[in-house]
């Protein structure tokens, strides 16, 4: 363990860079005990961000880059006991001798479904001096593949050296039984690379190497012996990452990781016959970093039954019942956490196969009943949650895979390389490039002109350069010569100024992207980094010098000036608290509101920022959708009503917003009847004209559409006439003898139920109430709760085996079987198409029809289908990407070079095509985040 102290001693209460390294024999458990508490600093903060920053250099499918393989050694080593026939069955402890010294150690035994039980284990490395009784039971909180045999295995236990093993056979309540066919499984994976062999490439602070440690360095194909069959025994299955889920591996802290880990593999892939490891990614008390699950990003791991599907399963090693875990393991979960889950809400909730409302970042106990992963680590959640939320808004261009992040190395690849003043062909030309000059990346990417261009800086040199004129290199970053009292521009965001010129010198603050300062000494050498002093508007301190670039943006040309008095043009516009799409919202603007420029302009994916200040608040937001001067006096709209008139509500139930739009939020509901006062309006929006009203107890901005004059409206609600079919839509909903909240009730309905309505309606306690015949008897039910028709088929839906059907909502349900109650394979979204395979079946009181899509194969209920007519996509369609990431080519080929990647869920415009070419079909899409260029259709639906 000695190559471990060089990380940890920077936790030291004694001190951070002046903890000498330990080169002597230590107790290691009574040095690092009182530390394994983490106490929650900007500093694990900082480290997190780095290493999410780190993780967008991986390789597009989600692997981190290659790395030179380790020497392996011998291949891990494993055996079994089988116990005698007729043992075990009057208490008595039995003993046993393994032939070989083990490090981990698991029972298993039949498993009939009637055999429940534990093993207490005590184990030996001299036959005489034996361990505490430790008590194994089932591991049945995870689950990959079906385990070996029906088997019924316990939790991999980790033990020092031992080959000696003492046990007994318990049930439920302590007493001694028996179990059947009980044997055990002993593994010695301490031949191969340890945490000295992985250290260099663990994270420690660089921004310049993927930190995730690959399954060659940690040894996988050791339990196969020589070759890694981690996909090729547990066929590789991808769902998008909508959660993640993390654990603890429940074994002793502070051991050597890579040993832990093999361990663990061995278990999961060859003793229970999975194939392969069940967690995504694992982390150790170091604040490494592995690759789990072979596959990539999106593979389906096993570690929590069907919630495996759609979540990456993130394993912190070690036992967080009672404590929590290291500094270095907790900012390592927030990054990976951050990297995992880039494109989801950290803070949000959502419903998650059988979970309602589970949280994005879950513990393992969210899903299923289980005490994983600790009530330690399990109270450190919320800090995670919060510290995730800020690494994504504090990271810039977090859902762009770019491929370069500031800070990386690059060499040009052609001899001439046009420097440019602004990233466009229209720039003028800085300098011609030899091939091979070394520069480091400062900003970017930003697509132009039909290339992508990032901001370099080199040694007397910076300007723009395309993709094409150069790649990564492992050359040292060019040393500008930055004189004192130069002024130079901050070329990484939340870029860490430090006290003094080191990586473990603590933080004095963090400086945004764009920002300027002055040299005020240095350069210094430490830690294989170049480090200037700064002097800048949050303080004093030392930064490395490759993420520095000379001062001055003129390039940027902006329509507007600080000071500027500016107007919205579009509805809504988002405030932002940085210049970035995944930063935090701080507020929205409306259509003619005001605001002063009060900073920029600056660019960010591809976007030209200003900052300014209005009555809602203070931030950046795009140009594009600013003009100068104050918004023009609104033309006329000429509406079915006027200021002072008196209306009311025509429909069963309406919504009341805050604004004058559909995205504006809803402040209450009105229902049919009810009666209000127009204050202000006609406003368009949306398709709608909308006008404000005062409801007395209530009001706000209502669509003129769900409006009558006084005493005009229909007294019936809208859709529920005499004879109409009825569903319904809500669990426990009352049937009541009359129309109101205190009428005698008959019984309660469920969802799925059916019925027909039989009298009009009341309006009472808020609700619209229609007369209901629910299996013979009459009674009233509230309309919010009731769906028009039961889903029976119609000859006139033109609905049938072989017909292709648009999608007509949005996250329409893919079950496995026909009826509601089933788990939810995956969603579609509006326009997509698919085919009937099999159907009308009815279930749950709809009608349900199987379908095969590009995306999913299953049942879902006829009243989200539509026969399809002519193409799903057109001319001008918004169209999304979907299932991974899709390449973006100069031309309708294969052939054509690759100007773009669309990440999964990215939204564009569809400007030409269909062309035919090379078995596809193809459109011309453009975006102004992610340009134009040709895509095959197949990967595209409609939004």
């Amino acid at each position: 363990y000695q190559g471990f102290l060089r990380v940890l001693a920077s936790d030291l209460p004694s001190g951070g860079k002046d903890v000498p390294v330990v080169h002597h024999s230590v107790d290691f458990a009574a040095t690092f005990a009182p530390h394994v508490s983490p106490q929650f600093s900007r500093r694990m903060l900082t480290k997190a961000a780095a290493g999410f920053a780190a993780a967008t250099a991986m390789a597009r499918d989600g692997v981190p880059r290659a790395e030179p393989a380790i020497a392996q050694g011998s291949a891990t080593r494993a055996g079994e006991w089988w116990q005698p026939e007729g043992a075990g069955s009057d208490g008595e402890y039995i003993e046993f001798t393994a032939d070989i010294v083990f490090r981990a150690l698991a029972p298993h035994w039949a498993g009939e479904p009637a055999t429940h039980g534990a093993v207490e284990i005590s184990v030996s490395a001299d036959g005489a001096t034996y361990t505490e009784p430790q008590i194994v039971g089932p591991a049945d909180a995870d689950a990959g593949p079906a385990d070996r045999d029906g088997r019924t295995f316990g939790h991999l236990i980790m033990t020092d050296p031992a080959q000696y093993v003492r046990y007994r056979t318990l049930d439920a309540n302590g007493a001694p039984t028996v179990l059947p066919g009980l044997a055990f499984t002993y593994i010695d994976a301490s031949h191969g690379p340890t945490g000295d062999d992985v250290h260099p490439e663990a994270f420690g602070g660089a921004l310049t190497k993927t930190p995730i440690i690959t399954r060659d360095r940690w040894g996988a194909a050791q339990a196969y012996g020589g070759w890694d069959g981690g996909t090729d025994g547990w066929e590789a299955d991808y769902r998008t990452v909508k959660h993640i889920i993390i654990h603890h591996s429940v074994t002793p802290q502070f051991r050597d990781p890579l040993v832990e880990i093999r361990s663990i593999h061995y278990y999961h892939a060859i003793t229970r016959g999975w194939g392969d490891i069940g967690y995504n990614y694992l982390v150790d008390f170091l604040g490494n970093v592995y690759e789990g699950r072979k596959g990539g990003e999106n593979v389906v791991g096993g570690h929590a039954f069907q919630y495996a599907y759609g979540s990456a399963g993130i394993c912190s090693m070690g036992n967080f019942t009672l404590e929590s875990s290291t500094p270095e393991s907790i900012a390592a979960l927030v990054w990976i956490t951050a990297w995992a889950g880039r494109e989801l809400d950290p803070l949000g909730k959502s419903d998650f196969h059988e979970t309602p409302n589970c949280p994005t970042i879950a513990g393992h106990r969210d899903v299923y009943d289980s005490t994983c992963p600790g009530d330690g680590l399990y109270a450190d959640l919320p800090y995670i949650r919060t510290a995730v939320a800020e690494v994504l808004a504090g990271s810039r261009n977090a859902g762009i895979p770019s491929g370069y992040d500031p800070g990386d190395v690059i060499q040009t690849t052609v001899s001439g390389a046009n420097l440019r003043s602004k990233p466009s062909t229209s720039g003028s030309i800085e300098a011609r490039l030899e091939r091979g000059k070394v520069l480091t990346i400062i900003e970017g990417p930003t697509t132009n002109d039909g290339y992508t261009w990032y901001r370099v800086s080199g040694e007397q040199s910076a300007g723009w350069l395309a993709t094409t004129t150069f790649s990564r290199s492992d050359a040292a970053p060019p040393q500008r010569d930055y004189e004192p009292n130069t002024r130079v521009e901050i070329a990484a965001n939340l870029l860490n100024l430090r006290s003094e010129p080191d990586l473990w010198a603590s933080v004095v603050a963090r400086l945004p992207q764009g920002d300027t300062a002055t040299v005020v000494d240095g350069p210094a050498l430490s830690g294989g980094l170049t480090w200037l002093k700064l002097d800048t508007n949050l303080g004093t301190g030392w930064v490395a010098q490759q993420f520095l670039a000379p001062s001055g943006r003129a390039w940027i040309s902006s329509k507007f000036a600080v000071g500027d008095t500016v107007w919205v043009t579009t509805n809504p516009l988002n405030i932002r608290t940085d210049t970035s799409l995944q930063s935090r919202i701080i507020a929205r603007l409306w259509e003619g509101e005001t605001g002063a420029v009060i900073g920029g302009p600056r660019r960010s994916a591809g976007i030209i920022w200003v900052q300014i200040r209005t009555d809602r608040g203070s931030g950046w937001v795009s140009e594009e959708f600013l003009e100068e001067g104050s918004a023009p006096p609104p033309q006329p709209v000429n509406g079915k009503f006027s200021v002072g008139d008196e209306v009311e509500v025509d429909t069963d139930k309406l919504n009341v917003r805050g604004g004058p739009g559909l995205d504006d939020r809803v402040v209450t509901v009105l229902w049919t009847g009810d009666e209000a006062t127009i204050t202000d309006g006609a406003v368009e929006a949306d398709g709608y004209l909308w006008y404000e009203i005062d409801a007395g107890h209530a009001s706000g901005w209502v669509a003129e559409t769900f409006l009558a004059t006084a005493g005009s409206a229909d007294p019936r609600a809208s859709g529920f006439e005499v004879g109409t079919k009825v569903t319904v839509i809500e669990d426990s909903v009352f049937f009541r003898e009359s129309a109101d909240t205190t009428g005698r009730i008959f019984w309660k309905l469920y969802r799925g139920d059916t019925g027909t309505v039989a009298g009009g309606t009341v309006q009472s306690d808020g609700y619209s109430w229609v007369l209901c015949d629910f299996s013979g008897t009459l009674g009233w039910v509230a309309t919010p709760f009731l769906g028009r028709g039961t889903g029976a088929r119609s000859s006139s839906t033109g609905l049938g085996v072989g017909i292709t059907v648009n999608v007509t909502e949005n996250k329409v349900n893919v079950r496995p079987e026909p009826g509601i109650t089933d788990i939810v394979l995956g969603q579609l979204y509006e326009g997509a198409t698919a085919t009937i395979q099999e159907g009308p079946v009815e279930a749950d009181g709809y009608t349900w029809y199987r379908i095969t899509g590009a995306r999913w194969e299953g049942w879902v209920t006829d009243g989200y289908i539509t026969t399809a007519v002519g193409g799903s996509i057109g001319l001008s369609s918004s169209v999304r990407v979907f299932d991974g990431e899709l390449n973006m080519r100069s031309g309708p080929s294969t052939a054509d070079d690759v100007v773009r990647v669309l990440p999964d869920g990215a939204i564009v415009e569809v400007l030409d095509g269909p062309e035919r070419s090379d078995g596809h079909e193809w459109y011309r899409v453009s975006s102004s985040r992610y340009g134009t260029g040709w895509v095959i259709a197949a990967w595209l639906e409609r939004v």
